[in-house]
């Protein structure tokens, strides 16, 4: 392997054996090389081939001022969110996380604590990646020393939940999705005055389709509109009035909001998820 480009002593582009550009980092991997030099393979602790050119230019961008230490935290914890989640992950977790636990070391320094004013509805909407950002502050006090509030975890699960969704559509969006989460069960309460019991098994999917319904408004994606979906409404609006009614609200609350017509067929399927998690049935 040549290196194509030095990011620091530590890090470094290489075109490895099948042509491919690459990020190798490693302690002095780079140190009083130039481009064209030959790579020690020894001395090479991590490789990082991420998905995408504007993937990869990022976090050459972030590297070249990250610590050594700070790029083995981020490949800890995301190779345990990878094995452990179960689910798609974007290469962008690695450029999103290694810029976000950089500035949080940073602002622990300071003596800065930054409140994560979501933190009790991430727990609710995202305990899988909640309990990832948990282990993460964990392997960041393993690896530095530094005992991070539960705050950072909070914040770890929400660039999670952002590399899961499709072309990781940043944790601005991911914030402001949570929040809509929380303004639909509102809605749902508010209309049948009562709690929902968030032990079931129906309110778990119903937190589900929640989750990605809202990441769309958020992305304003199309939703679609079907015949075969209105005819089905029409028998929902007789059968289940109330449900569809507080679909109807929420319909409303999402055009008012947002100015995005949410279509007939997730209509039928908010009825539907009210109407189990309300109903049980």
């Amino acid at each position: 392997m040549k290196i194509s480009k030095i990011l620091n002593n530590n890090s470094a582009v290489v075109i490895d054996e099948n042509n491919q550009e690459v990020v190798i980092v490693g302690k002095g991997v780079a140190y009083n090389k130039k481009t064209g030099d030959p790579v020690n393979p020894a001395k090479i602790q991590k490789t990082f081939c991420l998905s995408s050119q504007q993937l990869n230019t990022k976090f050459q961008e972030i590297l070249v001022s990250l610590p050594m230490e700070e790029v083995a935290v981020v490949g800890k914890i995301v190779n345990n969110i990878k094995m452990s989640l179960g689910r798609p992950v974007s290469d962008s977790i690695y450029v999103s996380l290694s810029d976000h636990i950089h500035y949080a070391l940073k602002n622990y320094e300071k003596g800065i604590q930054v409140h994560n004013s979501l933190l009790f509805d991430i727990m609710k909407f995202y305990p899988d990646e909640y309990q990832l950002g948990k282990k993460g502050i964990e392997i960041i006090q393993g690896e530095t020393g530094v005992a991070l509030a539960d705050d950072e975890a909070g914040f770890i699960a929400l660039h999670i939940v952002n590399a899961e969704t499709e072309n990781a559509i940043g944790t601005d969006k991911i914030e402001q999705s949570t929040k809509i989460i929380e303004q639909i069960l509102d809605i749902v309460r508010a209309y049948f005055n009562t709690e929902i019991n968030e032990g079931s098994l129906t309110y778990y999917r119903f937190i589900n389709h929640l989750r990605y319904f809202s990441q769309r408004i958020v992305s304003h994606s199309t939703f679609k509109n079907d015949k075969s979906d209105e005819n089905l409404l029409q028998m929902m609006k007789t059968t289940y009035s109330d449900s569809y009614l507080c679909a109807i609200n929420i319909k409303g609350f999402v055009k008012g909001r947002f100015d995005v017509d949410i279509g007939s067929e997730e209509l039928l399927y908010l009825v539907i998820h009210i109407q189990r998690a309300i109903f049980n049935k």
